[in-house]
């Protein structure tokens, strides 16, 4: 009775639902969606979260013509909610890919950083460890919460390279 009732609210899900019901993100990343919006006339990355809306990224400055703070907004957004459906936005971290400075989507700690799995590719004097830490030093600063960079921590070190685990971050900063 129990497997004809399961079976029969699976099937009622359709295809999306089903997909989601096999992926293994977190209970708290599990409903969260990433999207691009204008807010005070400058383009920004956001997280809607079970606990509300957070703005991970402000986007003031164009890589190229091509890459616009708007058009950089909405690719890294998308970028950020297909690596959540795809169940692999556990942690990012920094890497360097085609001579570039980047951050990117690590499975696990100490996993790589694959040209696949880019986030966001920065200018080429720009240190994306020093703008990672400062993403999540930004955000614990309006907390009033001190950036420790243990392993308990949402950002914290393995084996040499920084990395934020997103859950950890997500469900301790502030939302707006």
């Amino acid at each position: 009775m129990k497997k004809n009732f399961l079976t029969g609210i699976i099937a009622s899900m359709g295809i999306v639902g089903s997909s989601l019901l096999l992926m293994p993100p977190s209970e708290a990343s599990f409903n969260n969606t990433y999207y691009c919006a204008q807010l005070n006339g400058t383009w920004n990355t956001f997280v809607n979260t079970p606990r509300g809306k957070v703005k991970l990224i402000n986007w003031v400055q164009s890589f190229s013509e091509k890459w616009t703070p708007k058009s950089r907004c909405v690719e890294v957004s998308s970028r950020f909610q297909q690596f959540l459906d795809t169940g692999n936005l556990k942690y990012i971290r920094t890497g360097t890919v085609n001579n570039l400075p980047v951050i990117c989507v690590a499975q696990y700690k100490g996993g790589i950083c694959p040209d696949e799995n880019v986030l966001i590719t920065l200018e080429p004097a720009k240190d994306p460890e020093k703008l990672l830490i400062r993403l999540v030093d930004f955000r614990r600063s309006v907390s009033g919460q001190t950036i420790v960079l243990s392993e308990n921590d949402a950002g914290f070190y393995a084996d040499g390279e920084f990395y934020v685990d997103l859950d950890k971050f997500l469900t301790a900063v502030p939302t707006d």
